[in-house]
């Protein structure tokens, strides 16, 4: 990706004919998420130069979209959010899209894409539709801590890609966390962890996720070599089955829409329980979206097209 400018980063894939669109990518972000986000973008681009497509990229720090962004936007017949956590991901950029007509950017809404991302909200509004939650309460670091059952699971409120998440054995490690944003306390599921993406309506194969040592935290997730990923998850039908109707329940009761990834735990019965829903799941190389996708038959150059084609159908329909 090479720089115009101050925050302009542009890329451009010469057209060489055919049925083409031509592709904005938004990145980075102003979310402790921004490294993620810059390689979830050159892992798309890189998917999108074996294409015909012409693709421009644009660095987005977070503030109010720029003239010269929703003009880019505007011009785009998709505009591919290669965005984690934050203003990017929490709705106020899609919000801002739409204010100035633009649609036809990829993933949820913004009213969605808000509640997915308070995952205090989002656990409160699947509970309400019947699917089983990890148990948990919001606890402001000002305030002393609720009477707990060690060990538990502590992450912030709001974000992903497990920025923050940590396995707290006693009361006395929470004092790290004096003094910093809202975080949500959650009960300390024993069993195995799994994860379901959604693909324009369709659940796709499960996968198992296998942390070598410790929880699925920031590290296990994106250092390779640190989780082993089973997909599909070796599972009874049944179980497979249940795995992806509760992901497409989850992904209809917070109002997602064309794309999404649904994360599970299993209580000590063996019973799967939701943890939260991420509306732009990262599209790295350890990524796991792309994983279940590939396993479907859906090579990450062809992920990537079918969530620009999603989102270029918006602007065809208006």
């Amino acid at each position: 990706m090479s720089s115009h400018g101050s925050n302009l980063c542009v890329t451009v894939i010469p057209c060489s004919g055919g049925d083409l669109i031509d592709i904005l990518v938004l990145y980075g972000g102003n979310s402790a998420e921004r490294e993620v986000s810059v390689q979830s973008a050159v892992c798309v681009i890189e998917a999108f130069s074996q294409t015909a497509h012409r693709v421009l990229s644009l660095d987005w720090r977070g503030k109010a979209p720029s003239e010269r962004l929703l003009a880019l936007a505007k011009e785009a017949d998709a505009v591919f959010l290669a965005l984690h956590g934050g203003s990017g991901e929490g709705g106020e950029l899609q919000a801002a899209l739409e204010q100035t007509h633009i649609f036809h950017y990829t993933g949820t809404g913004p009213s969605g894409a808000a509640l997915a991302l308070d995952k205090a909200a989002a656990k409160a509004r699947m509970e309400e539709a019947g699917i089983p939650v990890a148990k948990g309460t919001v606890w402001n670091p000002l305030s002393p801590p609720p009477e707990l059952s060690f060990p538990v699971i502590v992450k912030p409120r709001s974000g992903g890609s497990s920025v923050g998440l940590r396995c707290i054995e006693e009361g006395a490690d929470l004092a790290v966390y004096r003094g910093g944003e809202p975080m949500l306390i959650e009960e300390y599921l024993p069993g195995r962890e799994f994860t379901v993406g959604i693909l324009d309506g369709e659940a796709l194969p499960p996968v198992e996720i296998i942390p070598n040592g410790g929880v699925y935290d920031y590290r296990h997730k994106y250092e390779v070599g640190a989780t082993r990923e089973l997909c599909p998850a070796p599972l009874e039908k049944g179980k497979t089955e249940q795995l992806k109707d509760l992901a497409l329940c989850a992904f209809k009761a917070l109002g997602l829409r064309d794309f999404a990834r649904i994360d599970f735990k299993e209580n000590h019965h063996g019973e799967p329980i939701l943890l939260e829903a991420n509306t732009l799941p990262g599209l790295t190389k350890t990524s796991l979206l792309p994983l279940a996708a590939q396993t479907a038959g859906i090579p990450f150059p062809a992920l990537c097209e079918r969530m620009a084609a999603l989102a270029a159908k918006r602007k065809r329909d208006l």
